[in-house]
């Protein structure tokens, strides 16, 4: 069956290779743009065989078409730029217009010729925005002219679909671990995961399977334009859940033009963090670069290059709670744990320096033939890293990266014929990844609050391999655009993941890491002196520990302590680490493009998504197919107003950075949870078969039996299976496991009929023009995602009792527990399965919901002035779809009760952004200055109410909540932050100018919290239940926390930051 399936996908791919009739690429448009329109004449009749001919002022790239016996014509596949259009015909005077097309546009341009030789031309290049009333999709434009001239921190130009409404900084793992940490903005598109995206430059996938967001961007200098699409109903995209970002990058042109800047930045400058170590700020940036392009040979043949470099240190800024116990954290490691103390955190410095290299290289064969090559590179050098989210982690957690991000990507556009024109577009993209760490101490955790010691959520190192082919041809046919196209892509990932070296201890309190709670016994109180308890009292409520010796079946008594005191992992051990796993993702698309009437377009086809994996890995899911169908109606008037609507289905790709962590480590090594009768009931009877090549356990007991394996695995590095421990729980106990559950830990095993996620999407918008150069865009959106990717403890047992407990607001209800008592469990925790502690399996059982009224107004530069508004009302619904461990469902069989507003929820969102410029009537003086700004204010985020510790008794402490609070009930601050640039360009002689900037981000020096404390430190709400565990009595901590940091900031964004550049344009 799987042989015939694959048969008639190379036969369909062959076809797409080699068809010469309706085509058009996922790819084709995509980076191109399409002009339409009619020709008539001066009583309004239609003019057939007429000649339109656009050709770029830029370069001379020319393409023509004949208009129909309608009079209507087609040019496809026209690079974003601005056009002479021109119209001849026998008897009729020449009539051009002057267009600017961008990326991604369908625009109409309607010509009334009359009869004579007189040639009339036309200034049209104002009405970009509104000339498209064949546009279905959902979408905003950043311009060039915003590209080049708001203020952007970090030149990470990618910030600017920000600008664009229902978009925002994605928050899906907030709490816990990013599988890789890329040095890039990670964007939401209305309330989705931030790993349902699609980002393409030039039309290649710019998507990294490891970290499931994109990778590295060339420099913003190399940038044209790009679009960001919210919505799309034609069938040329695929693989986004989510949103699309849509990215064209610049060539050279027939004059040689070139640019030299500096962007510079000092901490002198520069306002001081509330969350800065000792009140110290240090902040060292420059970016610097050259680029140049113009024409080896004009009109044939260009060339666009770019260097483009950062040297930055500054000082990392940490959770409060970290900042008023620093002391104490270092008395515990040194003076009972021997571990070495974190270094003073004001001396500890981050370093991120990289370099980039552009070049592209556009070459014409002729007026039917274009070539275009490009290569991309860009080498990073970033020291003390934090791999959790910022605040989380103390600098022995920090990690050094080095990364080298490589891409060669080539496209041969043919016009066979006005009416057929064939794209085809190759990538070849490597990428390495290093993620060292700087110390390989064992990973400590508080849970919820901080953590010291060795990551356990990120690979050592991963590269990955692509290699992607794309075809294209597009044909018109009278009033029909047909189109069928595809793309496949091969990729192969490596990763080396040691998950829980050495070791991992996750303890539920500040007092419990100390050893001042008392759980232990009562001599276990805090010295005077050092704040900290005696040995033996701090206690863990888990431990994870991993093992590598294979030929032992991984039951080696010891680890050497000599590791705790290392700087990075060695070869054998990332080696051994190491897993590889390749994949296919391919898509073919059908579509026809209708203009049914003057005024209506309907677009409608269907999209075929599917993935390939190793045997044994995944099944293919082999009925992704997306419907779509889309219309514009162009009501018109005086105000061109264009009504669009479409709906459709959209797939993504499984998310799988978890599943490249699976045969390393995260696997497990005693194969599949068992199904049917007589067991658990919530694991899939599919699952795959992909187990690790080490192994890992977990080790859970009463307060004194944690501390007491803590101590040995500190101390003499003995396991807890090879601790002499006989006869203290029971009569016939010989070692310290036998007190305890020791078992093994699967961290996730996917299920093999895991299923492709997608979104079901609909929108309907009206987009006119009430003033000249204006554009208003209203539209309201529906998304639903469905077979969402997470996972969940399949090893969590049916509830042993049900507590009563209350939600923040005082309602009365009941939580399951596992394990008798609520929180004084037996030496064996709830679980299911004694053989395992937890074993999450990763399948697509999630789903979510957005509704939102999305406002855009823009306003093209004109009297000197531009601007634009984005604004969103939405409400974005989850029952938690975002693979992290803080975010795993309290309760395995009761998925509803995780619903609640998703982590990327933001109920209202405003972005204003705008140019002013000086007229040239304020003579030399007061000429050439320009002021540019991105205001934004932002509706709170949400997090998550934490009890801190394991207060259900299923082993697993880091994911649950408060009482019976639902997920994402704390409220955060408004975000409002004030960008602004001041500009002056000084014209020098021949075509040379110089521009002095100064730019402040934060300019009004807003405190704006990016992550809370949100750890309540009880088990329950303490003013309906004072007696939870964990409650001490009345406390002045927002609603009555116990934990001191309840509410406290854990992370902030950026205080005020100036930078002055200089730039030379010749």
């Amino acid at each position: 069956m799987k042989f015939k399936k694959l048969t008639i996908v190379v036969g369909m791919m062959a076809l797409l290779l080699c068809v010469s009739g309706a085509v058009n690429s996922a790819y084709g448009q995509a980076v191109t743009a399409t002009l339409d329109g009619r020709v008539l004449d001066a009583s309004g009749g239609s003019i057939a065989g007429a000649t339109v001919t656009a050709t770029n002022t830029a370069t001379g790239l020319s393409r023509s078409a004949q208009t129909s016996a309608t009079g209507e014509y087609v040019i496809p596949a026209l690079p974003a730029g601005e056009y002479n259009v021109a119209v001849t015909f026998t008897g009729f005077g020449k009539q051009t217009k002057v267009i600017t097309l961008q990326v991604g546009q369908s625009a109409e341009l309607v010509f009334n010729l009359t009869p004579g030789q007189v040639e009339q031309k036309v200034e049209v290049s104002a009405t970009t925005e509104v000339a498209e009333p064949t546009r279905t999709q959902v979408s905003t434009v950043i311009t060039e002219r915003q590209i080049t001239e708001l203020p952007v921190n970090g030149r990470e130009f990618i910030s600017f679909a920000l600008l664009s409404p229902a978009v925002t900084i994605g928050d899906t793992t907030s709490g816990s671990t990013d599988v890789i940490v890329e040095p890039v903005t990670k964007l939401s598109f209305a309330g989705q995961n931030i790993h349902y995206n699609f980002i393409a430059v030039d039309g290649a996938d710019d998507i990294s399977t490891a970290s499931g967001i994109q990778r590295g961007t060339p420099p913003q200098e190399s940038v044209q334009e790009f679009r960001v699409i919210n919505s799309d109903y034609s069938t040329e995209f695929g693989r986004a859940v989510g949103g699309i970002v849509n990215i064209i990058t610049r060539s050279g042109t027939n004059d040689w033009h070139g640019t030299a800047y500096e962007y510079f930045r000092n901490d002198a400058m520069d306002a001081v963090s509330i969350l800065q170590a000792n009140g110290v700020h240090q902040l060292h940036q420059n970016q610097f670069g050259v680029a140049l392009g113009g024409p080896i040979r004009k009109d044939k043949t260009f060339l666009f290059t770019n260097y483009e470099a950062q040297r930055r240190n500054e000082s990392p800024f940490y959770n409060q709670a970290v900042l008023q116990n620093i002391d104490a954290i270092n008395n515990v490691k040194t003076l009972v744990f021997g571990l070495p103390a974190e270094p003073v955190l004001s001396s500890v410095i981050r370093d991120n320096n990289n370099d980039n290299g552009f070049i592209r290289l556009d070459h014409s064969f002729n007026e039917k033939q274009n070539l275009y090559l490009r290569y991309f590179i860009n080498d990073g050098r970033l020291t003390n890293q934090s791999p959790l989210n910022d605040g989380f982690d103390l600098p022995s957690a920090f990690k050094n990266t080095q990364y080298r991000d490589q891409s060669i990507v080539g496209s041969l556009a043919s016009v066979f014929s006005p009416k057929l024109v064939n794209e085809v577009r190759v990538q070849f993209a490597r990428r390495f990844f290093n993620f060292p760490t700087v110390t390989t101490q064992p990973h400590l955790e508080v849970t919820n609050l901080f953590t010291v010691g060795v990551n356990r959520g990120n690979p050592d190192y991963y590269k990955e391999s692509r290699f992607e082919v794309v075809d294209s041809v597009t044909r018109t046919m009278d009033k029909h655009t047909l189109s069928f196209g595809g793309n496949m892509n091969w990729v192969s990932t490596t990763e080396s993941f040691p998950l829980f070296y050495p070791f991992e201890a996750d303890f539920p309190s500040l007092g419990a890491f100390f050893g001042t709670d008392t759980a232990v016994g009562g001599g276990c109180v805090a010295d005077p002196l050092t704040g900290v308890g005696p040995a033996g009292c701090q206690h863990p409520n888990v431990i994870f520990a991993e093992r590598f010796d294979a030929a032992s079946n991984f039951t080696e008594p010891t680890i050497n302590t000599a590791v705790y005191q290392g700087t990075a992992f060695t070869p054998a051990i990332r080696d051994q680490a190491t897993g590889k796993l390749n994949h296919t993702y391919n898509g073919i698309y059908l579509q026809d493009k209708w203009r049914a009437t003057n005024k209506l377009t309907l677009n409608g086809g269907i999209r075929w998504e599917w993935e390939t994996w190793p045997s044994g890995v995944l099944d293919t899911q082999w009925k992704n197919f997306d419907p779509r169908v889309g219309m514009a109606y162009n009501v018109g008037g005086k105000h061109n107003v264009v009504v669009r609507g479409g709906f459709g289905l959209f797939h993504g790709m499984i998310p799988s950075p978890l599943l490249a962590c699976q045969r390393p480590s995260c696997g497990g090594t005693l194969g599949t949870y068992p199904t049917g009768p007589g067991t658990n009931g919530l694991a899939s009877p599919n699952e795959n078969s992909l187990d690790a090549t080490t192994r890992l356990f977990a080790f859970a007991s009463s307060p004194g039996i944690t501390a007491y394996g803590l101590n040995q695995l500190l101390t003499t590095g003995t396991y807890p299976d090879a601790v002499p421990f006989p006869n203290v729980c029971f009569p016939g106990e010989t070692v310290l496991s036998q007190c305890a559950f020791w078992g093994d830990a699967t961290v996730v095993r996917f299920a093999k009929d895991h299923k492709n996620p997608y979104g079901i999407q609909a929108s309907l918008a009206i987009e006119f023009e009430p003033m000249k150069d204006t554009t208003v865009s209203a539209s309201v959106m529906h998304i639903r995602g469905v077979h969402l990717g997470s996972f969940y403890n399949v090893n969590q047992p049916p509830a042993t009792a049900q507590m009563p407990m209350y939600d923040s607001q005082g309602r009365l209800g009941n939580k399951n527990v596992y394990c008798g008592l609520t929180f004084i469990c037996p030496f064996t925790p709830g679980m299911a399965d004694p053989r395992w502690g937890i074993y999450f399996e990763a399948n697509s059982l999630w789903d979510s919901t957005y509704d939102g009224f999305l406002l855009s107004v823009n306003k093209r530069m004109s009297h000197n002035f531009a601007y634009g508004i984005g604004y969103t009302l939405g409400k974005s619904l989850d029952d938690g779809p975002n693979p992290s461990f803080v975010l795993v469902p309290q309760d395995s069989r009761n998925f509803r009760a995780e619903r609640a507003l998703s982590s990327d929820d933001v109920r209202q969102r405003l972005v204003i952004n705008g140019s002013v410029t000086t007229p040239k009537s304020w003579g030399k003086i007061g000429q050439d200055f320009m002021l540019s700004s991105i205001i934004t204010i932002q509706s709170p985020m949400r997090f998550t109410k934490f009890a801190g510790f394991d207060a259900n008794g299923d082993v697993f402490g880091n994911n649950d909540r408060v009482g019976i609070e639902p997920r994402n009930t704390f409220v955060g601050d408004n975000f409002r932050t004030v960008d602004l640039r001041l500009s002056r360009t000084i014209n020098l002689k021949e075509k040379k100018s110089l521009e002095l900037m100064f730019e402040a981000f934060n300019f009004s020096n807003t405190l704006n919290v990016k992550y809370f404390n949100t750890v309540y430190g009880a088990a329950d709400f303490c003013t309906p239940d004072p007696g939870a565990f964990g409650c001490a009595g009345p406390t002045s901590n927002p609603e009555s926390s116990p934990n001191q940091y309840y509410g406290t900031p854990r992370a902030v964004n950026n205080p005020r930051q100036l930078q002055l550049a200089v730039k030379f344009n010749f």
